[in-house]
C-alpha cells in the first residue's frame, strides 16, 4: 500500500475514530491521545492489514481494543504508571439562538442519555455507539466485533429498548402510540 493512500484512509476514519474515542473516554483530551495513538498503532501495523475486510473494520478493531486499554490505564492505576488520572468534564456547548427552555431540555436529555449509555452492558454499549454515532451498518459491526449478526442486532435491540425506557421513565421522551 503507498503512503498517499495510506494518508488518504486515515484521513477518511480520523472523524470517526475520534467520535468513537469521546463517546467511550467522556474526556476530550482523552480522546484526543487515544485518536493519535490509534492511528500510530494503525500505521506501525500497516503491513498486518490483509484487505480481508475493509480498512476501516480493521481500524475499529484496533481503536476498540485501545480504547479499553486506555480506559483500563485510567480506572486502574496501578496499570497507569504515574499518568494523571484527573477527569475533565465534557463541555456542554450551547448555541447563542436557542431558548433557555429548550438548552435547559437537551443539556439534561445529553446528560441523561450519557448516563445511560454508561449503564449499558459493554456488549450493547460498544454496539450502540458504533451503530448511532458512528452510523456503522450492522454486519459492518460485526466484522469488527466478531460477533454473529443476530447477535450484534439484538445487543442493539436491548440497548435502544433500555435508552427508550430510561427516557420514557424521566419523562423525557413521550412517543404516542397510533390507533
Amino acid at each position: 500500500m503507498k503512503r498517499s493512500e495510506i494518508n488518504l484512509l486515515f484521513e477518511e476514519n480520523y472523524k470517526k475514530i475520534f467520535l468513537l474515542a469521546v463517546k467511550m473516554l467522556k474526556n476530550y483530551e482523552d480522546a484526543e491521545d487515544a485518536t493519535q495513538e490509534i492511528f500510530m498503532k494503525a500505521y506501525q501495523n500497516i503491513n498486518k492489514f490483509r484487505q480481508e475486510s475493509k480498512f476501516s473494520t480493521w481500524l475499529y478493531r484496533i481503536a476498540l481494543n485501545h480504547i479499553y486499554n486506555f480506559h483500563n490505564k485510567k480506572v486502574n492505576p496501578r496499570l497507569n504508571r504515574g499518568q494523571n488520572l484527573n477527569k475533565q468534564n465534557m463541555d456542554y456547548h450551547i448555541s447563542t439562538n436557542e431558548t433557555p427552555e429548550k438548552v435547559l431540555y437537551e443539556k439534561e436529555l445529553y446528560n441523561k442519555l450519557n448516563k445511560i449509555i454508561e449503564g449499558l452492558s459493554p456488549k450493547q454499549k460498544e454496539v450502540f455507539l458504533l451503530r448511532y454515532y458512528n452510523q456503522l451498518k450492522f454486519n459492518e459491526i460485526a466484522k469488527i466485533l466478531k460477533r454473529s449478526l443476530g447477535t450484534i442486532k439484538s445487543n442493539y435491540f436491548f440497548a435502544m429498548q433500555k435508552i427508550k425506557n430510561e427516557l420514557q421513565k424521566e419523562h423525557l421522551l413521550e412517543i404516542k402510540e397510533v390507533r
